[in-house]
């Protein structure tokens, strides 16, 4: 039997089969469009975190005794906690004075206080950075205070006094007066924030870019008139019962507590109260006495067991430092140097004990 002719050829190859077609029918060219390339956005840079600031390990040191955290660097500021006696202290900064301390304190909202660096033991006080302080007054000129004063509610002696500032407090001035003796500061215990300061108790490095406060109401005025009396005028003080077994004030001073005092007052000089006197006692054997006074100068007496050790003339912003026995009280009698026609005096007294 003829087959028919094949229309294709069979090869077989071994096991395997090749097809191999002599009549293929052509296959339809298929053209494929060439879309253009779809733009890659770039990724999106997220910016790095900023590098942080270097720190400075806290320094460490110790209490020597038991001391108050503050919130401000004054002993006027809000009283955070008490941290004991030979307390091991974690400080990371000082004010610029080096008078304050910042620590680390859990008790605080912040974390952090302001202790007294008189009352820190450090080894390495001088790597420990200096912590600007920023005054919310916008003057940005700081004081430190010498020796403990009144804040005044005015630019004088005769303004209510709105409470204390002891040595080594910082504070924050806003302005002067007219004259420059008085300083406003910022004294958060007032109704409006503010007080007064006389720049003699005060160590200001710059009072020149300070403004002057003007904005003085008419009571204000009446009281500033009299701070300095005019000479030999009638008025005279009324006796205050003082004597020298009921001294006008009393003052013990201690390495620990009181170091300066504060005393004010008015004598006559011919009649009304024509003496005052003051107590005092002092762990060691100098004390300085400085008077500021409205007209004439003052006597001094000082007496110890009753007996007159030192007599003397101080005049207006006058100092003079006596020599006294340690822990022993002794009696300072002022009085008007030269007694003439009938009229009184104002001081303030201010005694400080020394190393």
């Amino acid at each position: 039997m003829i087959l028919p002719l094949l229309s294709s050829l069979v090869i077989l190859t071994g096991c395997g089969v090749n097809v191999s077609s002599e009549n293929t029918v052509p296959m339809p060219v298929f053209v494929t469009a060439t879309l253009p390339a779809t733009a890659i956005p770039l990724p999106t840079l997220t910016p790095l975190p900023p590098t942080p600031a270097p720190t400075i390990a806290p320094i460490e040191g110790t209490t020597t005794t038991q001391v108050n955290v503050r919130a401000e660097t004054s002993t006027a500021s809000d009283n955070l906690g008490i941290i004991a006696q030979f307390t091991k202290l974690q400080i990371i900064g000082r004010d610029k004075s080096t008078s304050w301390y910042q620590v680390i304190f859990a008790g605080a909202p912040s974390g952090t206080g302001w202790v007294r660096a008189e009352y820190v033991q450090v080894n390495a006080a001088a790597e420990i950075p200096v912590i600007e302080s920023v005054s919310g007054g916008g003057a940005g000129v700081s004081g430190l205070v010498i020796q403990k004063i009144n804040v005044r509610s005015g630019p004088g002696t005769s303004f209510d006094a709105l409470g204390e500032l002891n040595p080594n407090d910082v504070v924050f001035i806003s302005g002067k007066d007219e004259s420059g003796a008085w300083m406003q500061i910022e004294y958060a215990s007032s109704a409006d924030g503010k007080g007064w300061a006389a720049l003699e108790f005060l160590k200001v490095e710059n009072t020149d870019s300070l403004p002057v406060i003007r904005d003085i109401s008419p009571t204000e005025e009446i009281v500033e008139n009299v701070v300095a009396p005019q000479a030999n005028i009638l008025s005279l003080s009324m006796p205050d019962g003082d004597s020298m077994e009921a001294p006008l004030a009393r003052i013990n001073f201690s390495p620990l507590g009181t170091r300066t005092a504060q005393i004010e007052g008015n004598i006559s000089s011919s009649a009304g109260d024509t003496e005052d006197w003051v107590e005092f006692t002092s762990y060691n054997g100098k004390v300085v006495v400085q008077v500021f006074c409205s007209e004439a100068n003052l006597q001094m007496e000082l007496k110890n067991g009753g007996e007159s050790v030192d007599t003397f003339s101080l005049a207006c912003s006058e100092k003079r430092l006596l020599n006294v026995t340690t822990n022993q009280t002794f009696l300072l009698r002022l009085s008007v140097a030269e007694a003439g026609e009938a009229g009184q005096t104002e001081y303030m007294l201010v005694m400080e004990s020394i190393r």
